[in-house]
C-alpha cells in the first residue's frame, strides 16, 4: 500500500482512502498485528529526517535513547529493503507532500471536495498521531520541525471560504501539538513545567541573537528585554517584523530548528523570492538606463520587498511567534466557557451536525480511542463531545417544542403565543436579582441569581403537576422569540439545521438552573423532602434560578458594544424531562475535575485507565494487597460446594460434616510460570454464627442460590482489592454475584463504605431488592436519586426516608427501653428521655445486672448446688431484713434459705430437667414475654447459656443503635440529617451514573468517603460517567482511597445510547469504559451458565458467547419442560409480506412503521390471552420507535378496551427493553427495503435473549437470511416453518411436553387474514363452552371468554 502511495498514480480520492485506512490502523493498536505494522512508521527510524540540533537536544533529554539512536543508524543509515525505506521515510514525505500540495491548492481561486477532503484527512491522520503516546513520542518532533499548523495558517488555502473545517482541524492538532506532557515518559506537565518550557525557549532566542548578531541594534534591545515584556503577540511581531529574511532565517534555524534550505516546499518559497527579486532589479537597472543618467543621480534609492519575499518574511516571523508566545493552558479557556448552550452553537451545524452521519468526511470532533495522554486529555475529550451531543438533544427538544407554541404578531407588533405546549409556557418576566463580585483573578462573576415569573393558569392538572415537581438543580431554557411575518406551514423536519432559526423567529436562548420554585404566597414548593413539602396555591409560579454567570458576563460586554440587551426580552420558558437533563452538572463536574490537582485514580489502575502498561495489572491476584483468608460466609452451601467451585485449585482441604458458615484460606502450592497465576490449595474451615436474640427477625438470612465456579471466582475476586472485570451474558445470575460481594465485603471490613451504581434505575432498584432481603440491616442502606419511588418495597430507602425511618426507630426503641425500665420498677426516671439516657440506663442497670446474672452463675454452679446461695439474696425475706438493719441480717437469713420454698421449687425444676440455672437466675426473662416461648428449651445448661448470651446481644445491639439514632436526634434540620446519613451512617450507597455526576460537587463538599464502587451494567454507560463514580472523594494526600473497583456487563450486547451519529460513528462517544477495557484484553470473568430462557431460545444468542452453557433449573423445572400452550414451537420466525400492497413505510423521516407486522403482532397476543398467559408476561418488542408508535394505536384499538385482552406488559422498543426480560416476546423487525440497525450484532444478541419460554419475530425472512451478520442466528431460525404455527386444539392451561414428536396437531398460518378469522372461531369456541358449563350450573372453565368484535381492516 505504502508503495501504491509513493507510485504518484493515485487520485486525490483514492489518497483520501489510503488515508482513511491508516486512519482505522491506528485507531487498531489493540491488535498485535496492525500494532506491528503501524508503529513502524512511527519510530525513531523518522528521526533521520529532524533538524540536527533539535534531534542532539532530544537525545540529550533522555539517557536511553542515545544507544538506541545508534543501533537505529546500523540498520536505517543506508536501508536496504524496500520496507526499511518506508518505515524511515514515509511520514517525513508524508509531511511534506502535504505541504508541497497545500502551497499548490493555494494557486488556485476554488477547491472542490476532493482535494478538501485530502487535507482533512491528512490533518485527521496527525491528530490521530498526535494523541496516542505511541505514536505521539517520535512522530511529534517530526511535525514541530515542520511547523505544520503555522504553515497551514498562514496559506491561501486558509483563508478560503470553504476552509472552516480545516481551521477547526487545526485548532485541535495545535492543541495537541501543544498539549502539556513530557513525550518520553508520559508523565503530564504542571504549570511550573510548562512556564519553565517557556522561559527555556525565550533565553535559547536571547543567546542566538546575541552570538549571532551582536551588533543588530534591534536584537541587541530583545537580548536585555525582560520576559513579561517580550513574550507577548504583539511585542514578539514588533520585535520581528522589521528584520530581514536572512535574520529570520537564522533565527528559525537556530530556535525553531527550522532550516529553510532543507525544506522542499519553503525552499522552493526562497527560489521565488531570488527569482522575484532578481527580475525586481533588472526591471529597475533597465527602467533606469531608460531615464538617462542625470536623473538616476537625483532620485535617492530605496529597496522595496517583493509580494514572496514579504510572505515568506510574514510566515517565518509567524513560526517564531508561534514557538515563543506565551502558552495558553486549555483548562483557562474551559473555564471561560459557558455551559449552557446558546442559539448560536445549537444551530450551527458545523458544530453540531445533522443527526445521520455518514461517515464519509472528517469532523472537527474529539475522539475517544483505546489509549489517552492524561486524565485531564480523557476529560477534555469526554467534555467536548457531551457538550455538543447534550447540545444536540436539546435542540431536537427546542424544535419540537417551538414550534407547538404557535408564535403570531398581534395588534400591537407584539409577538403572542396562541398554540400549547406540555414543556413549554409563556414567560411572564425576568429579573435579575443579584451578581456577585468576580472571585479573586477572575474576570467572571461568581454568581448571578434571578427570578423567573410564569403562569400555570388553563393547564392540564397532570401537566401542571410536572411544572410544580421542578426540583433544585433543575435546568430550564429561557427563549427570546420574534414571531416572523409568515409563519412556517411546512413539515420541521423538512427544514436544515441553520433555517430553523430563520423560519421560526428564535433570537437568543439562554439556560438556567432552579434553586426554588415558589406559589402564589411565596410557600417554597420544591422541598427535596417530601415530608415537608407543601401544596401549591394559586396559578403563579416563581422560579429562582443560577443564570450562568460566563454567558452573563459575555452578553454585558456585548451590550457595551452596542449590542442589544438580552435578557429584559426573554418571552419564553422551556423545560425538558429530568431525566434528560443533567447536561449541566456532568459538564459542570468534568470541568471542576479538570481544573482539580486531585483528580486521581488508584495507583493500580491509572495506567490501564489511559491505555497503557500490562492490562492485567490490576488482578488481584498480582497485587499484593491480596487476603490469603476470606470469610465467604454463606456463599457455600454445603461440603461439595466448596470441592466443585475450585476446580482449578492443586488441593482443597475440607473437613468432614462442616456446616455453613465457611471460611477458607488460599496457600501457595508452587512456584507460577511467567504471567501465569501461582497454583494454590484451598483450606476450608467454619465457624458458629453466635445467637443474636430470641425473635425470628434475629436470625440471619442466608443465601440460597449454588453458584458456578465461575461465578464463586467472581465473588472471590470482587471481595479482593483490585479490579474486577465480570461478563455477564442474559441470566448468568451477574446481579446475584455482586449482590453477595456486597454481601461478604459489609461483613468481612465492618469501616468499609460501598458505593453500587448502575445506568437505569430498573437495574438499580433489582440489585437493591436482593440486596435489602440479605443479611444486611436495612439501617445502614441509602438510594440516592429519583427512582426510588420504582422500587418495589414497603421500606423508603431514599435519602428523607431513611432520616425519616431513623426518627421513627428512635422512638420505637425508646419505648423498649421504657419497658425494660418499667420492668426494673424505675418507671418514670427518663430512661427513655433522650438517646443519651437510654446509654446511662444500658450502663448502670442492664450492663449491671447481666455481670451480677454471671456471677451468680458461677456462684450456684451448672449443677445448681449452691442455687440457694443466690436465691437467697433475691428472696422477698432478704430483702426485707436488709432494708431493715444491713447485710448482717441478710447473711443469717442465708442459713436458712435452703428450707425455703422458693429454693425447694427451683431444686425440683433442676432435678426434673424443666429448666436450667440459667433460666432462673436471668434477670429479663419479663422483657422477652412477647418472644416465641418457651424462651429457655432447658436441653441443656449450655443451650440455655447461649439463649441468655443472645438476649444480651440483642441488648447490646438494641443500644448500639440508639446510639446511632442519637446523632439523628441532636441534629435539628433535614439537611443535616440528609448529610449525616450520607457521609457518616449509611454503608452501602446506591444511586445511577447520572445522578452521581449530579451529586459529586455535594458529596466532595460533605467529605464523603468510600472505599468500594460496584457498577451494574458498565457496557452501557458513557466513558466519563463510568468514570465520574470513581471520584466522588478528594484524594488523600495524592492517593486514591478507593480499593476496590467492580465492572459488571455484557459489551456483547448495545452500547451506551448516543442520538447524534456523528458522536457516534466519529467521535466514538458511545464507547464504554468497560469495552474499552476489553478492547484493551484486560482479563475477565465470563460467566458461563444461563438460568433464564429454555435452552433452545438461548441457542439463539449464546454463539455470541465463550462457552455459554444452561444451568439445571432450565432443564428440569416443570414451567422449562412443558411447552408453550397453543403455540407449537418455543421460537419461530414469522415472514410477513406485504399487507394491503405496503411493506415498510415512513411518515416522516426515519419514522419507521410497518402495519402488517403490527396487526399481525398484536393478534398474536390476543390469541396467547386467550390461551391464558397473563398479558403481564408478554411483552412486544420493536427496532423501531415508529413502529413503536403504530404498535401501541393498534393494542389501544384493538385490546385496551377489552378486559379479556388488556394491554401486554411492555410496548417498546428494544434498545429500551434491554436489561429487562419477559416470558413471552413478540417482535416486530419493521423493515422491508434495508436491514437497517439490526445489522449490529449487539442488538440482535439483545432482541433474542428477552424471552424466558417463547420468542416470536415477525420480519420479511428473505430480507434478513441474506444478511451475514445476522447468519448465526436466522440459520436456526429457517429450520422451521415461517408460518405461524399453532395448536388449535390445545385448551388454556395444557401441559404438553416441549420437543416431543407426535403430541402436536400444527395450524399453519398463512397470513394476518387467516389469523384474524382463526382468532374469531377461538373465541366462538370458548364462549360457546362457557355458555354451556354455565347453563348446567357449574363454573366456567379457565379461560373461557366472551367473544370480542371482529377485527376491523
Amino acid at each position: 500500500m505504502l508503495e501504491l502511495w509513493k507510485s504518484g498514480d493515485l487520485t486525490l480520492r483514492e489518497k483520501s482512502h489510503v488515508l482513511q485506512f491508516l486512519i482505522n490502523c491506528f485507531q487498531s493498536l489493540e491488535q498485535d498485528f496492525v500494532r506491528d505494522c503501524s508503529l513502524r512508521l512511527t519510530g525513531l527510524q523518522s528521526w533521520f529526517h529532524l533538524n540536527d540540533l533539535h534531534r542532539a537536544k532530544l537525545l540529550s533529554l533522555n539517557k536511553k535513547l542515545p544507544a538506541f539512536w545508534k543501533k537505529v543508524q546500523k540498520k536505517y543509515a543506508d536501508p536496504q529493503t524496500l520496507q526499511a525505506k518506508h518505515e524511515r521515510n514515509f511520514m517525513a514525505e508524508l509531511l511534506d507532500e502535504f505541504l508541497a500540495t497545500l502551497e499548490a491548492f493555494g494557486e488556485r481561486e476554488d477547491l472542490g471536495a476532493e482535494e478538501l477532503s485530502y487535507l482533512e484527512r491528512c490533518l485527521e491522520l496527525m491528530i490521530d498521531l498526535l494523541d496516542q503516546l505511541p505514536t505521539r513520542r517520535f512522530f511529534r518532533p517530526l511535525l514541530v520541525d515542520k511547523h505544520i499548523v503555522v504553515r497551514c495558517r498562514g496559506s491561501k488555502v486558509a483563508k478560503l471560504p470553504q476552509a472552516r473545517l480545516i481551521n477547526q482541524l487545526l485548532g485541535i492538532l495545535r492543541y495537541y501539538e501543544n498539549f502539556e506532557i513530557d513525550d518520553t515518559t508520559g508523565k503530564p506537565l504542571s504549570r511550573r513545567e510548562v512556564t519553565d518550557l517557556h522561559y527555556e525557549k525565550l533565553q535559547l532566542l536571547q543567546r542566538v541573537c546575541f552570538s549571532e548578531f551582536p551588533d543588530h541594534q534591534g536584537l541587541k534591545q530583545l537580548c536585555l528585554t525582560n520576559v513579561a515584556n517580550l513574550d507577548t503577540r504583539d511585542a514578539l511581531v514588533q520585535h520581528f517584523s522589521p528584520l530581514a529574511l536572512d535574520v529570520l532565517k537564522v533565527l528559525c534555524a537556530k530556535v525553531c530548528y527550522l532550516d529553510v534550505s532543507k525544506d522542499p516546499t519553503l525552499a522552493a518559497m526562497e527560489q521565488k523570492v531570488k527569482v522575484a527579486i532578481e527580475a525586481q532589479e533588472k526591471a529597475e537597472a533597465e527602467k533606469e538606463a531608460a531615464e538617462g543618467e542625470q536623473k538616476k543621480k537625483k532620485r535617492k534609492k530605496k529597496k522595496v520587498k517583493t509580494e514572496e519575499e514579504v510572505r515568506l518574511c510574514e510566515l517565518l516571523v509567524e513560526i517564531l511567534v508561534n514557538r515563543l508566545e506565551r502558552p495558553v493552558m486549555q483548562q483557562d479557556d474551559v473555564l471561560k466557557m459557558p455551559l449552557y448552550p446558546t442559539e448560536e452553537l445549537v444551530w450551527d451545524p458545523n458544530l453540531v451536525p445533522e443527526e445521520h452521519y455518514s461517515g464519509d468526511y472528517s469532523l472537527a470532533l474529539p475522539k475517544l480511542n483505546l489509549q489517552f495522554l492524561t486524565i485531564h486529555d480523557y476529560l477534555l475529550r469526554n467534555f467536548n463531545l457531551f457538550r455538543l451531543e447534550s447540545t444536540h438533544e436539546i435542540r431536537d427538544d427546542l424544535q419540537d417544542q417551538i414550534p407547538r407554541m404557535k408564535a403570531t404578531i398581534n395588534e400591537d407588533g407584539r409577538t403572542v403565543f396562541t398554540g400549547k405546549a406540555r414543556m413549554a409556557l409563556p414567560l411572564v418576566s425576568l429579573e435579575v436579582m443579584n451578581v456577585k463580585r468576580p472571585k479573586v483573578g477572575e474576570e467572571v462573576p461568581s454568581e448571578v441569581r434571578a427570578e423567573v415569573r410564569f403562569n400555570l393558569t388553563g393547564m392540564l392538572p397532570h401537566v401542571r403537576q410536572e411544572w410544580d415537581t421542578l426540583r433544585e438543580h433543575d435546568v430550564i431554557f429561557l427563549l427570546r422569540i420574534d414571531a416572523p411575518a409568515e409563519p412556517h406551514e411546512g413539515h420541521v423536519k423538512d427544514l436544515s439545521v441553520s433555517e430553523f432559526p430563520e423560519k421560526f423567529g428564535v433570537m437568543a436562548l439562554r439556560g438556567c438552573e432552579v434553586t426554588e420554585l415558589l406559589d402564589d404566597e411565596g410557600n417554597v414548593i420544591s422541598d427535596p423532602n417530601p415530608a415537608e413539602r407543601k401544596t401549591p396555591v394559586g396559578d403563579n409560579r416563581i422560579a429562582r434560578v443560577l443564570l450562568d454567570p460566563a454567558q452573563y458576563h459575555q452578553d454585558l460586554a456585548a451590550v457595551a458594544d452596542g449590542k442589544k440587551e438580552v435578557y429584559t426580552s426573554l418571552n419564553l420558558i422551556m423545560r425538558r424531562k429530568p431525566k434528560e437533563n443533567n447536561f449541566k452538572a456532568i459538564l459542570q463536574t468534568i470541568r471542576s475535575l479538570m481544573n482539580n490537582e486531585d483528580t486521581v485514580v488508584p495507583d493500580w489502575l491509572h495506567d490501564l485507565f489511559l491505555g497503557y502498561g500490562d492490562p492485567g495489572a490490576a488482578q488481584y491476584w498480582k497485587l499484593p494487597t491480596a487476603l490469603s483468608e476470606v470469610d465467604f460466609r454463606d456463599t457455600f452451601l454445603d461440603e461439595d460446594h466448596i470441592l466443585e467451585s475450585f476446580p482449578d485449585a492443586e488441593d482443597i482441604d475440607v473437613p468432614e460434616e462442616l456446616q455453613r458458615p465457611f471460611r477458607l484460606r488460599f496457600e501457595k502450592a508452587g512456584e507460577a510460570a511467567p504471567g501465569q497465576r501461582a497454583p494454590e490449595r484451598v483450606v476450608a474451615s467454619a465457624y458458629t454464627l453466635p445467637n443474636m436474640g430470641p425473635y425470628p427477625e434475629c436470625k440471619p438470612r442466608e443465601n440460597k442460590v449454588r453458584f458456578t465456579p465461575v461465578q464463586v471466582e467472581a465473588i472471590r475476586s470482587g471481595v479482593n482489592p483490585g479490579l474486577t472485570m465480570v461478563v455477564g451474558p442474559p441470566g448468568t445470575g451477574k446481579t446475584d454475584t455482586a449482590v453477595q460481594v456486597v454481601n461478604l465485603l459489609f461483613h468481612n471490613f465492618p469501616d468499609q463504605k460501598i458505593v453500587l451504581v448502575a445506568h437505569s434505575n430498573q437495574a438499580l432498584n433489582d440489585l437493591f431488592e436482593k440486596i435489602v432481603a440479605l443479611d444486611i440491616p436495612e439501617r445502614y442502606l441509602l438510594r440516592l436519586g429519583r427512582g426510588i419511588e420504582e422500587l418495589d418495597s414497603k421500606q423508603d430507602f431514599s435519602k428523607w426516608g431513611r432520616v425519616n425511618h431513623m426518627l421513627q426507630r428512635r422512638i420505637d426503641l425508646l419505648a423498649k427501653v421504657e419497658k425494660l425500665a418499667g420492668i426494673f420498677g424505675l418507671s418514670g426516671q427518663d430512661a427513655a428521655y433522650t438517646c443519651e439516657n437510654a446509654q446511662h440506663f444500658f450502663l448502670h442497670h442492664v450492663q449491671y445486672r447481666w455481670e451480677e446474672f454471671r456471677k451468680k452463675l458461677g456462684a450456684a454452679g451448672k449443677d445448681g448446688a449452691n442455687i440457694h446461695k443466690v436465691l437467697a439474696k433475691t428472696g422477698p425475706a432478704a430483702k426485707k431484713r436488709k432494708g431493715e438493719d444491713g447485710s448482717a441480717v441478710e447473711r443469717t437469713a442465708e442459713v436458712g434459705a435452703e428450707d425455703s420454698e422458693e429454693v425447694k421449687k427451683a431444686r425440683e425444676q433442676l432435678k426434673s430437667g424443666q429448666r436450667t440455672t440459667v433460666s432462673l437466675l436471668f434477670p429479663f426473662t419479663a422483657f422477652f414475654a412477647d418472644a416465641p416461648q418457651p424462651l429457655f428449651p432447658a436441653e441443656s445448661y449450655e443451650a440455655d447459656l447461649e439463649v441468655a448470651e443472645g438476649c444480651f446481644r440483642y441488648f447490646e445491639n438494641m443500644f448500639k443503635e440508639i446510639e446511632e439514632c442519637r446523632a439523628f436526634e441532636l441534629l435539628r434540620n433535614s439537611r443535616d440529617r440528609g448529610n449525616y446519613l450520607i457521609t457518616t451512617h449509611a454503608r452501602i450507597i446506591a444511586m445511577t451514573c447520572t445522578h452521581a455526576a449530579l451529586t459529586r460537587s455535594t458529596l466532595v463538599n460533605l467529605n464523603f468517603k468510600y472505599d468500594n464502587l460496584i457498577m451494574e451494567e458498565s457496557a452501557q454507560i458513557l466513558e466519563v460517567e463510568t468514570f465520574i463514580p470513581m471520584l466522588l472523594q478528594n484524594a488523600e494526600s495524592g492517593v486514591s482511597r478507593l480499593k476496590r473497583v467492580m465492572f459488571i456487563g455484557d459489551h456483547h450486547q448495545l452500547p451506551p445510547v448516543v442520538k447524534n451519529r456523528a458522536f457516534q460513528k466519529y467521535g466514538h462517544l458511545d464507547q464504554s469504559l468497560y469495552a474499552r477495557f476489553v478492547r484493551l484484553r484486560t482479563p475477565t470473568v465470563d460467566l458461563n451458565l444461563q438460568g433464564r430462557a429454555r435452552p433452545g431460545i438461548a441457542q439463539l444468542y449464546s454463539w455470541r458467547y465463550r462457552d455459554l452453557g444452561n444451568l439445571s433449573n432450565v432443564l428440569t423445572d416443570d414451567r422449562y419442560r412443558h411447552a408453550n400452550a397453543g403455540l407449537t414451537y418455543e421460537y419461530q420466525f414469522i415472514n410477513v409480506e406485504d399487507f394491503d400492497g405496503r411493506g415498510e413505510s415512513q411518515p416522516t423521516p426515519y419514522f419507521y412503521q410497518n402495519l402488517g407486522e403490527a396487526e399481525y403482532a398484536v393478534a398474536l397476543f390476543m390469541y396467547m390471552r386467550l390461551m391464558g398467559i397473563p398479558a403481564a408476561k408478554i411483552s412486544i418488542l420493536s427496532t423501531y420507535n415508529g413502529q413503536k408508535a403504530l404498535l401501541r394505536d393498534v393494542v389501544r384499538q384493538r385490546c385496551s378496551w377489552n378486559p379479556i385482552f388488556g394491554e401486554p406488559g411492555k410496548i417498546t422498543t428494544v434498545d429500551k427493553f434491554q436489561g429487562q426480560q419477559n416470558d413471552y416476546i413478540i417482535v416486530s423487525l419493521v423493515r422491508t427495503q434495508h436491514v437497517g440497525h439490526l445489522r449490529d450484532v449487539r442488538r440482535l444478541v439483545v432482541t433474542m435473549s428477552r424471552a424466558r419460554f417463547g420468542l416470536y419475530v415477525f420480519g420479511r425472512f428473505s430480507l434478513f437470511e441474506n444478511c451475514f451478520e445476522l447468519t448465526p442466528v436466522f440459520s436456526r431460525m429457517a429450520k422451521l416453518p415461517q408460518q405461524l404455527s399453532l395448536e388449535l386444539k390445545e385448551q388454556p392451561g395444557a401441559k404438553r411436553l416441549a420437543g416431543v414428536d407426535g403430541e402436536t396437531d400444527p395450524t399453519l398460518v398463512e397470513g394476518i387474514e387467516e389469523m384474524w378469522k382463526l382468532l374469531q372461531e377461538k373465541m366462538k369456541a370458548q364462549f360457546q363452552a362457557a355458555a354451556q358449563t354455565l347453563s348446567a350450573g357449574g363454573a366456567a372453565p379457565s379461560g373461557a371468554v366472551a367473544p370480542a368484535a371482529a377485527p376491523r381492516d
